[in-house]
């Protein structure tokens, strides 16, 4: 597994270390482990939930909403899906979303350059090999 040392995953991600043990501290984001010397390292899962939660605060929300929202969103993912059925294309234009949504792309872009672009690719490329 591969996995990056907490101020490696702290200069990418643009907060501190200390920001990442709260966040750890809160339940918000554990590290993938935790070595026999304290060092805290984080592989792609929880690089991806940061990122979640990075975007989350750009748009104003506190970390307990974030936490909520996190903890559910499998849950409520799940939920959608039974009850209306998605479509590759409308999928496809919910990652458009992320770049044609002004404030959504600057939330993104504030993170990372090309993030949002990333995003939209992302869901598409799931659509395309998922979905009907």
């Amino acid at each position: 597994m591969v996995a990056w040392p907490i101020a490696e995953v702290a200069r990418m991600s643009g907060v501190t270390a200390r920001t990442l043990r709260h966040y750890s501290e809160i339940g918000l984001l554990r590290p993938a482990w935790i070595g026999a010397n304290g060092h805290r390292h984080y592989a792609e899962d929880e690089l991806l939930r940061l990122r979640q939660i990075l975007v989350l605060r750009e748009l104003g929300l506190g970390l307990r909403e974030i936490g909520e929202i996190l903890s559910s969103q499998a849950d409520r993912l799940e939920a959608l899906r039974q009850l209306t059925p998605m479509a590759a294309a409308d999928f496809t234009a919910t990652g458009a979303a992320c770049v044609a949504n002004e404030q959504w792309r600057a939330a993104y872009e504030r993170i990372a350059a090309g993030l949002a672009a990333y995003q939209r690719d992302a869901i598409t490329a799931y659509a395309e090999i998922r979905l009907p």
